[in-house]
């Protein structure tokens, strides 16, 4: 036998006694732990639908085939749309706000969110806590919790790139608004109950960089006339006109009321009265939504009122026009059948002082002549079924003749889903 032939038979031998040990070895160690399963879940995960997103430097590059795109899912608790083709929406997420761009109709999205640094025990509602003038100008109020002081963000960039600075008052914040991109107001509040609250008032002039405070109505001297926003009522709405003339609406126990200041906060004035007439005689409470001024000039705009009844569980809206900036309002009865159920509070929205739509049920109504009359547009097939998985209603808003989107949600499993229209309002997609 020659050398090299008794080597292979070395070798074979060599592995076939390894392979004998490892299968004795095998049979006497201890049989192998059962992988321990991970904690379940305490509460259902957030869900949404599947959005696309870019990077924010491929922003202005959606149409080109080429950008990276990847897809995410996340749940949505409010938005806003800035015009046809440009919306943010957001939620948070463990302490995290998630507030996501899109420039072109919903097709992609950018992440514009600030700093995780900074965390959020709420989720910011618009005109509350977050608000923007236009695509570039931004602000996010994350109000005090525990240790932590109120701070105002702020972008000139589309939310690229976030600024933070601190606010003079730990108290609840009601309301924001801007005019313009420098000028801006927020409103706090304390010690409030269903009826009343005192208030305070803040302005800034370098776009939310400093805030100085405006007027405060809890330090009140008999001895000067009083030209604040009263402690009676609770702030349902806030709108600047321009850099002087605002008005905020107050919902008191009984009628709302409305105030004008004409020197940027500094002092207030009641506004028009709303009366008891015959559409009000047999509600519980009258209640007011935000008020809305359109075009340039701001000087029309809408006031949704609704008649709140407790006996039946029902409220029916109505509607308030004024030509001119708010002096003088209108009233008209938009002859709606009044709402029942978890969607009931949802008001009618309007682009302009002529046209407006409802969501009532799983249809929507529209009107062409201020809400004198409502025709029902035709049946979405896929708004009716998607109202069915999401029963709830969170926000309605059309941005043009043609464009609106829907949020709808199921809070019990933490699912949401947004709706887009590019029709007025005759068929719905999912984006």
């Amino acid at each position: 036998m020659s050398s090299k032939t008794a080597g292979y038979k070395t070798l074979r031998m060599a592995a076939a006694f390894l392979f004998i040990l490892l299968i004795l070895s095998a049979c006497s160690s201890s049989p192998a732990p059962v992988p321990t399963l991970p904690p379940q879940p305490t509460e259902a995960p957030e869900e949404g639908q599947t959005i696309t997103l870019i990077t924010p430097g491929d922003a202005k590059n959606v149409t080109n085939e080429s950008t990276p795109k990847y897809q995410i899912q996340t749940r949505l608790t409010d938005f806003r749309l800035l015009n046809e083709s440009v919306g943010l929406a957001w939620g948070v997420t463990k302490k995290e706000l998630r507030i996501y761009m899109t420039m072109d109709n919903g097709g992609t999205w950018v992440n514009i969110s600030p700093s995780t640094n900074v965390q959020f025990m709420a989720n910011p509602v618009y005109g509350e806590e977050i608000f923007f003038t236009d695509p570039d100008n931004g602000w996010i109020i994350r109000s005090a919790f525990g240790m932590t002081e109120t701070v105002v963000l702020r972008t000139t960039d589309g939310g690229q790139s976030w600024k933070v600075s601190s606010f003079p008052d730990s108290n609840t914040v009601s309301s924001i608004y801007f005019s313009s991109p420098q000028s801006g107001w927020l409103m706090t509040s304390w010690d409030a109950n269903t009826t009343k609250s005192s208030k305070a008032l803040y302005a800034t002039k370098d776009g939310g960089a400093t805030w100085t405070m405006v007027m405060q109505n809890e330090q009140y001297n008999p001895n000067l006339p009083n030209n604040t926003i009263p402690m009676a009522g609770i702030v349902t709405g806030m709108i600047f006109k321009n850099a002087t003339h605002g008005l905020v609406t107050l919902q008191t126990g009984a009628l709302p009321k409305i105030y004008m200041t004409s020197d940027s906060g500094a002092t207030w004035h009641p506004g028009q009265e709303i009366l008891v007439n015959k559409e009000w005689e047999g509600c519980d409470k009258v209640i007011t939504g935000e008020p809305e001024f359109f075009g340039g000039d701001n000087t029309t705009g809408f006031l949704p009122a609704a008649c709140q009844t407790d006996k039946q569980n029902s409220v029916s809206y109505n509607g308030y026009f004024t030509a001119n900036g708010g002096d003088n309002w209108r009233f008209v009865d938009f002859a709606l059948n009044s709402q029942t159920g978890i969607n009931r509070y949802l008001p009618p929205v309007f682009i302009n002082t002529s046209t407006g739509w409802m969501l009532n049920g799983n249809l929507i109504y529209k009107t062409l002549n201020q809400g004198q009359t409502w025709i029902r547009l035709p049946a979405s097939s896929v708004l009716q079924s998607k109202l069915l998985e999401y029963p709830e209603i969170v926000k309605l808003q059309f941005i043009s003749a043609d464009v609106g989107w829907l949020l709808i949600q199921k809070e019990e499993d933490r699912r949401s889903i947004l709706l887009q229209t590019t029709n007025g309002g005759i068929s719905w997609r999912v984006m």
